[in-house]
């Protein structure tokens, strides 16, 4: 009945002659706060809300990449990735989690990589598809694999003077923080204020589907693929409109690399420490077998949201 009063509220003041702004308020007003429905995930998981044209709920997916605590995929800050996994291992880890648990498909990593770039935190300038996105870990001589820190110190545990041990928090805040961009930034945001770290660098992630197609006449940038278009770019790019001006003066977006040429049969994303600029949240690595593994390779889970109590 609340919403139905709310709706003629409405249709009443916009069928005025004159719009009355104060009606129309006082109608918006009326929607009750108990029928916005909230939605939660698990801890260690974050809330990806679904775009504007799709409808509720979006899905949950975990804030770190996965760690192994005695054989249990876990979504914690501490601890190193867990790596030397194959991708068929990596369905089994995150299933064993619950029946609504699996491993990240593409259609959801593009969900979480399209979003992170139209939030304006993530690029250089402040706003969206201007400049690059910040790229995470990409540096070994920065640190080998690493853990998370605290959503604050978005530059946690990095050796930026390459002394052998990581710089003092201090330090690294001072050039790197939530409201400070930095290109090695290991944090991404949402678009309703959720952080995920290491979505792109630190470690190579699975995604669950096999690819079978043939292979790219060629690698190529992701910025440079959306114009191309083709299967390619539908499948592992984003919008044309979210394309940074001139590309190839902005790291290409800070988006990624594709290696799509030689496909292997499974699909990897976000790039490693070891990729350099390549890094990026679209980056996708297609030269690999389901069955590959290496320290630098491994995977994030995902599972359904919860509508909180009313």
């Amino acid at each position: 009945m609340e919403r139905i009063l709310f709706y003629s509220a409405l249709l009443i003041s916009l069928s005025a002659c004159s719009l009355d702004l104060k009606k129309v308020t006082d109608a918006l007003t009326e929607i009750p706060e108990e029928d916005v429905i909230q939605y939660s995930c698990p801890t260690g998981y974050v809330y990806v809300p679904p775009s504007a044209s799709e409808t509720p709920p979006g899905f949950c997916v975990a804030k770190y990449e996965m760690k192994d605590v005695a054989g249990i995929a876990t979504s914690q800050a501490g601890g190193t990735p867990w790596g030397n996994i194959d991708r068929d291992d990596a369905i089994t880890a995150c299933q064993a989690l619950g029946s609504d648990y699996d491993l990240i498909s593409t259609v959801q990593w593009n969900k979480i990589a399209t979003n992170i770039t139209e939030t304006t935190a993530n690029w250089s300038s402040g706003a969206v598809s201007s400049g690059a996105l910040n790229r995470g870990h990409f540096d070994n001589s920065y640190g080998s694999l690493l853990e998370a820190g605290g959503d604050d110190h978005p530059c946690y545990g990095y050796d930026f003077d390459s002394s052998g041990a990581a710089d003092s928090q201090a330090s690294l805040d001072a050039v790197c923080s939530p409201s400070l961009w930095h290109e090695n930034r290991r944090t991404h945001q949402l678009s309703n204020g959720e952080v995920l770290w290491d979505f792109a660098g630190n470690s190579w992630e699975w995604n669950k589907e096999d690819f079978t197609d043939p292979g790219a006449s060629s690698n190529d940038y992701i910025a440079d693929l959306v114009g191309l278009g083709g299967s390619f770019a539908t499948l592992f790019a984003p919008s044309s409109s979210l394309v940074c001006a001139s590309p190839n003066s902005n790291e290409y977006c800070g988006m990624g690399f594709a290696w799509i040429n030689g496909p292997g049969g499974a699909i990897a994303r976000g790039g490693s420490l070891y990729n350099g600029t390549d890094t990026g949240v679209f980056a996708v690595d297609l030269d690999n077998s389901t069955s590959y593994s290496n320290t630098h390779v491994g995977f994030r889970c995902v599972t359904s949201a919860t509508a909180a109590p009313q």
